[in-house]
């Protein structure tokens, strides 16, 4: 069966192949988005926005000032895009340890699509999240790949959003070693970006950010 059919429209995407994913299920749902395995390439998957949350119905659904703010910051694909090609330009060799791997976008039968790479675990199953980790305990492997995920925020000044604990999948290689990445909240928050464009504000805010992930780490210790 075809996983890619020909667009037939007469718009500026015309010539360009739809992957198909509307027949298909998600392996996760996210707050805004769906996430896919690539049907043409299993290491690989596609994020697409939610038909219920899209740009427009989420402004929409705000009070406020808010309200009047662009389309293009209630699009969290188009904020991803703008953080992947941001990391892209700084193309250093550790840089992808932590996040997904971005191979573009693509054009889909549910909208646009991001294309990353797709982690699993050593036994082949789809890995959970921090937030469902933490709770069975933090083994010394966990502990260390929280200390090395630090670490690399740290050394390769990767501007996020908040680091929350559901956004962050624990990866398990092997039965001594597991990894975090981040599969959500790439990119920079801020109104006026100055700590992408200064070192000194990086620094700084990546050192807020981890502040506040230890505090939420210790939280689910507690639970």
């Amino acid at each position: 069966m075809a996983l890619i059919q020909s667009s037939n429209n007469t718009n500026d995407e015309s010539d360009q192949d739809v992957l198909l994913l509307r027949s298909l299920e998600p392996f996760t749902i996210g707050g805004t988005r769906l996430c896919f395995l690539h049907p043409n390439d299993p290491t690989k998957c596609v994020k697409v926005l939610r038909t219920d949350r899209t740009p427009r119905l989420r402004r929409a659904r705000t009070n406020g000032l808010k309200r009047f703010r662009s389309l293009k910051h209630w699009d969290d694909q188009y904020k991803e895009v703008q953080a992947y090609e941001h990391l892209v330009k700084k193309s250093t060799p550790k840089i992808w340890e932590h996040i997904p791997e971005f191979f573009g976008q693509v054009q889909t039968d549910l909208g646009i699509g991001i294309v990353t790479r797709l982690f699993l675990n050593a036994n082949g199953e789809y890995p959970r999240n921090l937030e469902e980790e933490i709770p069975s305990g933090l083994d010394a492997s966990l502990a260390q790949a929280m200390e090395n995920f630090k670490s690399w925020l740290r050394e390769e000044l990767v501007v996020t959003r908040d680091l929350l604990p559901h956004n962050i999948i624990v990866v398990r290689e092997t039965e001594e070693f597991c990894r975090l990445v981040i599969v959500d909240g790439i990119g920079n928050s801020e109104w006026i970006p100055v700590s992408t464009w200064f070192t000194g504000f990086a620094r700084r805010k990546i050192a807020r950010k981890i502040k506040k992930f230890d505090y939420r780490v210790q939280l689910l210790l507690k639970d």
